[in-house]
C-alpha cells in the first residue's frame, strides 16, 4: 500500500512477542507495507527515528521502555509528535484506555479482540484517513 507520495506506507512493529510479529508481519508484507521490528522500547525509539514509519504498532507491555513511556516521548518531540501510533494491549481496563487517550494515541486495539486481518485492515483504514485529512 502507498501513500500519497508514491512509495509503500512503512509499519514499525514494536512488539516482544516473537509469535504475534511474525503474524503481523506477514499480513502486512502481504498487503503491500514496508515493515521493521522492534522489540524493546529502546529500540522502537531507535527504528522510528532510522526507519521513518508512517504508523508504529505499538506494545504497551516491552522491556526496557514500555510502550506508554514510549507514546509519551514520541508526543513531546516535535519531529515525532504526529506519527500515528497504534497501542496493542493485553489490558482492556478504564485505567489504560484513559492513560494511552490522553497520551494522544490515534487508537488502540486489545490483541485478544483482532486477528491479524483485522489489525491489517484497522492500520489500512487509519493510514487511508489519514492520506484524506491531508488532501482537504
Amino acid at each position: 500500500m502507498e501513500n500519497e507520495e508514491g512509495r509503500k506506507h512503512r509499519i514499525l512493529i514494536a512488539e516482544d512477542d516473537i509469535q504475534l510479529v511474525d503474524m503481523y508481519k506477514r499480513k502486512f508484507d502481504i498487503e503491500g507495507f514496508l515493515t521493521e521490528i522492534a522489540e524493546d522500547g529502546e529500540k522502537t525509539l531507535k527504528a522510528i527515528r532510522e526507519f521513518k514509519p508512517d504508523l508504529v504498532l505499538l506494545d504497551i507491555m516491552m522491556p526496557k521502555i514500555d510502550g506508554l513511556e514510549v507514546l509519551e516521548i514520541l508526543r513531546n518531540n516535535p519531529e515525532t509528535k504526529d506519527i500515528l501510533v497504534v497501542m496493542l494491549t493485553n489490558l482492556g481496563s478504564e485505567t489504560v484506555a484513559r492513560k494511552i487517550k490522553n497520551l494522544h494515541a490515534t487508537d488502540y486495539i486489545v490483541k485478544a479482540d483482532f486477528t491479524p486481518l483485522e489489525v491489517a485492515n484497522r492500520v489500512t483504514k487509519i493510514l487511508n484517513e489519514r492520506a484524506e485529512a491531508r488532501l482537504k
